[in-house]
């Protein structure tokens, strides 16, 4: 039954003198060292066997199996890479196998196939992968697109290799003329390239985009497309196509045939071949808005088609959007129609910068469905101009469920040096109730995910495939960096194979006994003075409860609500608030991720779903809060990596949970502190030493340790004015021990004793609000809590501990101090749970300030909140 009376009792602690702490100088001396990289995915380096600055390795990629052994291989492209000091380019391939990629690849020009190489040529441009002869084997298709035919310059030529099973073979050249099409300057035949079975023969069919072309019959520079029949003897004159077979006109500059793509979208059951025309100006819209056209496969080749725009589907036709500058087919819903993901990096959605979108499109009979919109705060990271978000895509199956994934390049991304990039995986799925939406919240890749450092120029993300290499089931990621260069090397471009893209599966958590409470005082309602207090903690059985105390006076009116719903949680939660003033709740699922919750109303508190995490969690988590307002969650995952879940924009959702890119901590939840420039990040490591870093900016940087090792807990972190530190934590007999930065911000190695007590549990600390003195308090072996103080504020030396709780409380939890503001003014007080889970507070009276002043006594008053849920 809830107990609504208010016990005051009062306890009287008599100030001494201040007690000197002692040093306790580590038996050895202990430099600071780095933080251990993260190694999330199993990462393998891919390097040109030559480098040549400006190659441009890793441009673009295609997977196929061209030796048909099980394993996809992959071919790389390096459109500017030289060839006896000649920069025509260069396709490099890269056999799959158990152990993943083989390297060295194998390096293939144009010699390959019998042409000469010339500056410009652009040779690895684009890539198409597909069985054109109907053997069992993939062959390779490689666009050319500056490459002189004749005395037309970059009129544009293609190369195809047939798979085999010693893998490519030499290939064969080709040009406009195959399809009795001229050779004319500026066509760029081979811009982009896409294989797919349009007529329904069983041979697959090359679609080559000549975005420079006029079309026959037509007098604009518009573009076109050319399909090359797949036979028995590889590709042959098929049919040519141009936005009037789709419903569209041909102008000057639309580039249509710029990015192509191919797979049944229409149900057609052929293959339906879309055609990008990026700087297509709709009807009145401005030029460079851009548009698609869906031409369906036929026995024939092609039906008539239709085109689609911003327009209608979610978006407006902007200058510069450049819609359909990168196509992609995936089935993310598994519905039996492939669905079209569409890149628009030129985007400016909403009120934001011009950083680029990724439309999806999914398939259906006929017409595709009512399109969705992904940007990068769906993986938690913030737009910003040039991302170019949407410049690269690529599918497959990451995680063997059968739903299509999506990668997506955001090669432009700065994480300080302009141009670093970045790549994000969304997950396919089945679509959401009464939604198209499939693909769920994306998972944030970047340079240092992959074993690098965000340099800029790098261009992360400037290409990407998703196959199965190794022959596990799964799809492993090939990420290109085309302006990378390595230590020591040109800047040729990399690439990087990323496995382990998907998360381990979850194993339960115990679910803990007596985890301390949460406490925190919320900002105020509109119209009044004070905000409410808000509390939360995991009872022994798992539940959740979130506890609202309207009035910061009045613990009698604290009203406790069970938030968990069905799931079980434990450890502590973490509490925080938003921008907008409303708190948010981050609790450790007892099935192994973090999960979070939101207040949907602040007062009276109504709650929104909890968001499911998917990484499984070592440690609980904590919140953290950065100088704009935004909350920022913070946890160890079992494989020791630390993780950050952060808002985008300010009171908006939280969205994805990303690496930090460092490794090696235990399962010790961290703990964090707002500072000047961001958060400042402490854990232990594996070996108990205790680390720091600061996050900003989706990152942490200066990670390193500042101490011995031994701690088995995160310790207490108080910030003073100018965001210095001092810490507290447990030591291994007991003792309470302290460290403060000094005034260079920087640590001592060793930790000084607070003396006079031995501790059962963590200590709480905080400055008090009524004289700035430090105060703490910490639970004993007779389940009373004790606490001390700073006898001179700012001088680091204690008054002896005392015991401040009365009989017949016993607290079962460590305590828990905490700063608010009432009626009367700034208070602070520590409260805790007993045996049958009941929370007792002890306030620190408005008096104790001028009582420190005059070295007479402090009083507590003891406060009974009324019992949870039962």
């Amino acid at each position: 039954m809830a107990r609504n009376r208010l016990l005051s009792w009062l306890c009287t602690l008599t100030l001494i003198a201040s007690v000197t702490v002692t040093g306790l100088a580590p038996s050895t001396a202990y430099a600071a060292a780095p933080c251990a990289a993260a190694n999330l995915y199993a990462r393998q380096v891919i390097t040109p066997a030559t480098a040549t600055a400006g190659a441009r390795f890793g441009a673009t990629s295609v997977s196929g199996d061209f030796n048909r052994d099980g394993f996809a291989d992959v071919a790389i492209g390096a459109p500017g890479d030289s060839v006896s000091g000649v920069s025509g380019g260069t396709v490099t391939l890269f056999k799959g196998s158990a152990n993943g990629l083989v390297t060295p690849g194998i390096r293939l020009t144009q010699a390959s196939v019998g042409g000469g190489v010339e500056a410009g040529d652009r040779f690895g441009a684009a890539l198409a992968a597909g069985d054109f002869n109907k053997d069992g084997h993939t062959d390779l298709a490689v666009g050319s697109p500056g490459e002189a035919v004749g005395s037309a310059a970059k009129a544009g030529a293609i190369a195809v290799f047939p798979g085999g099973s010693g893998g490519l073979s030499g290939g064969n050249w080709f040009d406009q003329t195959t399809g009795d099409g001229g050779d004319e300057a500026g066509d760029t035949f081979g811009t982009a390239l896409a294989a797919g079975d349009l007529n329904g023969d069983g041979y697959a069919d090359l679609a080559i985009g000549v975005p420079g072309e006029i079309p026959a019959a037509e007098t604009a520079k518009g573009g076109s497309i050319y399909v090359y029949k797949g036979s028995s003897s590889g590709i042959v004159k098929g049919w040519a196509a141009k936005q009037e077979d789709a419903g569209g006109s041909t102008e000057a500059g639309d580039r249509f045939g710029a990015s192509l793509a191919a797979g049944n979208v229409t149900g057609s059951g052929h293959a339906d071949l879309i055609v990008g025309a990026p700087a297509e100006a709709p009807g009145s819209d401005p030029a460079g808005s851009g548009g698609i056209y869906i031409i369906p496969g036929a026995a024939s080749g092609k039906a008539a088609g239709f085109g689609m725009t911003q327009e209608g589907n979610g978006g407006g036709n902007e200058a510069g959007d450049n819609f359909g500058a990168t196509l992609v087919i995936g089935n993310f819903d598994k519905d039996g129609y492939a669905d079209l993901a569409v890149g628009v990096p030129g985007e400016v959605q909403g009120t934001d910068v011009k950083s680029g979108s990724v439309v999806v499109l999914p398939g259906a009979a006929t017409k595709l469905d009512t399109a969705f919109w992904l940007q990068e705060s769906g993986g938690a990271e913030e737009a910003a101009a040039g991302d170019r978000f949407g410049a690269t895509l690529a599918s497959g199956d990451a995680d063997r469920d059968g739903h299509a994934d999506l990668i997506i390049g955001a090669p432009g991304k700065s994480y300080g040096p302009a141009g670093a990039g970045v790549a994000f995986l969304f997950r396919g799925g089945p679509r959401r109730a009464n939604s198209t939406v499939s693909l769920t919240t994306g998972r944030r890749i970047t340079q240092i995910d992959a074993g690098d450092v965000n340099e800029g120029g790098d261009n992360f993300g400037s290409a990407a495939a998703l196959a199965d290499f190794n022959g596990d089931g799964k799809g492993e990621a090939v990420i290109g960096a085309a302006g990378e260069g390595l230590s020591g090397r040109p800047t040729s471009g990399t690439a990087v194979s990323l496995s382990r893209l998907t998360p381990a599966t979850s194993a339960p958590v115990p679910v803990a006994s007596y985890t301390p409470t949460a406490a925190r005082q919320a900002s105020p309602i509109p119209g009044a003075q004070v905000g409410p207090l808000a509390y939360a903690y995991t009872d022994n059985i798992g539940r959740l409860l979130h506890g609202h105390q309207p009035d910061p006076d009045n613990f009698g009116s604290v009203q406790w609500t069970a938030i968990s719903g069905t799931e079980a949680y434990t450890g502590r939660p973490a509490l925080g608030e938003q921008a907008d003033g409303r708190p948010q709740i981050a609790g450790h699922n007892a099935a192994g991720p973090i999960s979070t919750i939101t207040q949907a109303t602040k007062n009276t508190p109504g709650w929104a779903a909890w968001l499911p995490g998917d990484i499984p969690m070592a440690s609980h988590a904590t919140i953290g809060r950065l100088e704009d307002g935004r909350p920022v969650a913070f946890a160890v995952d079992t494989g020791g990596v630390l993780w950050a879940l952060p808002q985008t924009a300010a009171a908006g959702p939280y969205t994805s949970w990303i690496s930090l890119g460092v490794a090696g901590f235990g399962g010790v939840t961290p703990e964090v502190a707002t500072v000047s420039g961001g958060i400042r990040v402490f854990a232990v490591d594996s070996a108990g030493m205790l680390r720091t870093m600061l996050y900003a900016n989706g990152s942490v940087t200066g990670c390193t340790s500042i101490g011995q090792p031994g701690l088995t807990v995160t310790p207490t972190v108080v910030v003073y004015p100018g965001s210095k530190i001092r810490l507290f934590v447990r030591g291994e007999d007991g003792t309470v021990l302290t460290k403060r930065q000094d005034d260079a911000g920087v640590f001592p190695d060793a930790w000084e004793r607070v003396p006079g007590f031995t501790a059962a549990g963590q200590p709480s600390a905080l400055i008090s609000p009524l004289s700035g003195k430090t105060e703490i308090v910490a639970r004993g072996a007779d389940g009373a809590v004790y606490s001390t103080g700073e006898s001179v504020q700012g001088s680091g030396t204690w008054r002896d501990w005392a015991r401040v709780t009365f009989d017949p409380d016993t607290s079962a939890t460590d305590p828990t101090a905490f700063a608010f503001t009432n009626a009367n003014g700034p208070s602070w007080a520590f409260l805790f749970r007993t045996a049958d889970n009941l929370t007792r507070v002890y306030q620190v009276s408005s008096q104790v300030a001028a009582a420190q002043e005059q070295g007479d006594a402090v009083t507590f008053t003891r406060k009974e909140l009324p019992e949870p849920p039962r």
